[in-house]
């Protein structure tokens, strides 16, 4: 039997970064997944690839996480778009 590696979905493109930026990816992944955003957003505070904040975004936008959304275009430098993001998620 072959075994072959897959990357999930959620992380294509993020194959060849460095240990302690997968490991804020999982406990991003993880405290998203439970709910705590505020934890999920310390996980990953001090990660500067913005391949990685891309990566989040999308996660964040597939999971109905809108507030952590904002906040990846943030760290992104996307100032409009996550202008835009705010607006619609105000009633």
């Amino acid at each position: 039997a072959m075994i072959t590696k897959t990357v999930l979905r959620d992380f294509v493109g993020l194959e060849h970064v460095d240990e302690h930026t997968k490991k804020a990816l999982l406990d991003f992944s993880y405290h998203l997944a439970c709910g705590d955003t505020d934890q999920a957003y310390k996980s990953v505070k001090g990660v500067q690839s913005t391949g990685v904040w891309e990566s989040m975004s999308k996660m964040c936008v597939k999971t109905g996480r809108l507030d952590v959304a904002q906040q990846c275009l943030g760290q992104m430098g996307h100032a409009r778009a996550a202008g835009a993001l705010r607006a619609c998620c105000e009633p």
